[in-house]
């Protein structure tokens, strides 16, 4: 199991990744008419294509550079909303 990494490391760590990539941060309330669970829904299912990509040792994409992009957004949106969530592990 993963240690737990306190809320400014997430932060922080989304915050660079996106940088690095060159994403800039969306449109306020791009999300906003979603609900709590539709958030956290749509960010647990990237997370099972990711864990789908590992299990299938990567010879196959199932996620690539729009999935990462759509979860730093899904994220940044669950810690505006102050939920709980696990940061996805991209390898």
């Amino acid at each position: 199991m993963s240690e737990e990494k306190s809320l400014d490391a997430v932060v922080s760590a989304l915050r660079k990744s996106r940088s690095a990539a060159g994403i800039s941060s969306p449109a306020a309330g791009s999300f906003d008419h979603l609900t709590d669970e539709s958030v956290v829904r749509l960010y647990e299912s990237i997370r099972r294509q990711v864990e789908a990509d590992k299990a299938l040792g990567h010879k196959y994409r199932l996620v690539g550079a729009a999935a990462k992009e759509r979860a730093g957004l899904l994220g940044e949106e669950l810690l505006r909303r102050g939920l709980k969530f696990a940061p996805i592990v991209w390898s």
